[in-house]
Formats: structure tokens, sequence, C-alpha cells
């Protein structure tokens, strides 16, 4: 686990301070590096660093990314204390995960919004899977111990059941703990994404701005207003892309 980019830890290990590497063990934090500096997280030489020094010095057959806390879609994602740095982009992160050259079963974001065709489609060329939420995310966030221990035990346990497991835990741990808050996770099998969907998207996406150039701004308008969105009071405007499609109406729209 990498540590970084928050101004306070709910715990007495982990530094504020600078940036570190821990092992989880017997139910004790261990550190692997106590100081590697304060820098920024949203740097991609951070992430790819990080990726690299992971796959050298615990060499695996498998590999498993999750990215987790703050979360802006796919338009942004910060670090507490380099505000200035400004946000990890799907840009960066693309080019994080290219110098990183390791190949994923799946990359998890435990962070709000993550779950879009562009993160997807972003990492469709670094993992087979894609594990995350449409809608903002409860505090608790993912509940690991049960997963974990799970893939643990079977170490060859398909991807798509790893899914499973993290997102029935996520939603029954939030359905205790965040009663009446929206639950939302996903298991997305990138190469069918990555075969299906550019296509039609790229005609849908042709189509609509066609439709405003020809002066028919409103009706995409009142399809767009009429979509179900996420995360409404961010205001960052992510809608269901499925939705809008049936809204519109068009050609383009039922083929995607």
């Amino acid at each position: 686990v990498y540590t970084g980019g928050c101004k306070a830890w709910k715990n007495s290990a982990v530094s504020s301070s600078v940036n570190q590497i821990w092992q989880v063990k017997d139910g004790q934090l261990v550190s692997l590096k106590k100081d590697l500096g304060s820098v920024s997280m949203t740097d991609p030489g951070t992430l790819a660093g990080y990726i690299q020094w992971c796959a050298g010095n615990y060499p695996a057959s498998r590999y498993e990314l999750i990215l987790w806390d703050h979360g802006g879609g796919s338009v942004s994602g910060y670090d507490e204390k380099f505000a200035s740095s400004g946000s990890m982009s799907l840009a960066s992160l693309d080019a994080a995960l290219q110098t990183a050259g390791v190949k994923f079963d799946f990359i998890g974001f435990d962070a709000c919004l993550m779950a879009t065709v562009e993160t997807a489609l972003t990492m469709s060329q670094y993992a087979d899977y894609l594990i995350a939420s449409e809608e903002t995310e409860p505090g608790v966030g993912w509940y690991y111990t049960d997963w974990l221990t799970a893939f643990g035990e079977d170490t060859s346990m398909p991807t798509i059941e790893i899914g499973r497991n993290i997102v029935d835990s996520f939603v029954d741990t939030c359905a205790q703990k965040c009663r009446g808050q929206l639950t939302t996770l996903s298991v997305v099998d990138l190469a069918e994404l990555e075969h299906t969907l550019p296509g039609a998207l790229t005609d849908f996406s042709n189509a609509t701005a066609k439709l405003i150039r020809d002066q028919q701004y409103q009706t995409v308008s009142n399809a767009w207003n009429g979509t179900r969105e996420f995360a409404q009071s961010s205001r960052i405007d992510q809608i269901d892309l499925v939705h809008l499609a049936q809204n519109l109406g068009t050609r383009e729209g039922e083929s995607l």
C-alpha cells in the first residue's frame, strides 16, 4: 500500500508529512519504505514508480491495482497536500500505466464516479476488468477483509469472482452502515467493451454533434436534461450514456 496525498490519517502509523509504502501482514501494518519524500500523488511518475517497485520486489503471476479515495469521474482526482499540482486526469493515468508496463487482472477505483466509458476505454489497454462506481461512494468505501481473505485462500480464483466478492461485500457493508445512501459498483469486462463500444460511440457522438450543427440544439438539450445524472450536487455533469442514447431516439442512439 502506497500512502500519501492526505493531510491527516485516522491512525497513529501512517505519516501525513511524507509518502510511504506499507505491507499488511498478520493483521499489522509493516513499514517497507518509511520516507519517500513529500511528492504529489497526481504525478504520473509517482504511480508508475510504485507499480514498478511492487513488480520488481514482489513478482507475481497476477497483479491488481486499486486507486483509493477522492474521485471526480472522468475529469478529476486530487491530492489534498498538492492542490496546485492539479488533478490526476485520465491522460495522467494513461501515462503512468504505460510507463509502468504491467498488465492487471483488474484496475479498481475505491473512489467516486469512476465507472465511466472514458475511464473504461482508457483502462482497457492495461487490465482485463474495471471495478468502479457510477455514483459517489459512501464514506466507508470498499470492505476489504472478506474478499481479500477469500482471494488469499484461493489465489487462482477467477477475476470475475473476485470482482463479484468485492461488489457484494461493498453493497452489504453500505447497506448496514450507510442506509439511504446511493450505492453502485460494477465489474466491467474491458475486452468486451473495447470490442463492441468504440464504433457505436463514435457514430453516436458524430450524429449528436451534427444535430447541434444543424440548429437542433434544443433536441439534444431536452434529451440531456431528461437523462439520469450522477452526483448532481457536484455539478460534474456525468450522465447515464444508455439513457441519453434512448432519450435522443436517433438510429445511432439505438445502435449504441
